[in-house]
């Protein structure tokens, strides 16, 4: 693995955990929208389609669960109780 790909790598998973954190620390229905006005608070450049990809990511990760139709969709961290299912 080359350095650049490893601190693409590195910088992706920190992304992910900081919204992550937040997700955790706020609560509620989380979407792309969501996640760039968070970006735009912290002073990082948001872009719609990284928001979807850290979503879907957090929820193939099992950390969120998604609903809702395509055209509105939105996230909630899943609790313990959701992940026995």
């Amino acid at each position: 693995m080359s350095t650049r790909t490893a601190i693409r790598r590195s910088s992706r998973e920190a992304r992910l955990a900081q919204l992550l954190d937040a997700i955790r620390t706020h609560g509620g229905r989380w979407t792309s929208g969501r996640v760039q006005d968070l970006r735009r608070l912290t002073g990082e450049a948001p872009c719609r389609t990284t928001a979807r990809r850290d979503l879907h990511t957090l929820t193939a990760r099992g950390h969120l669960q998604d609903h809702g139709p395509d055209h509105a969709r939105y996230f909630i961290l899943r609790t313990r109780k959701d992940r026995t299912r």
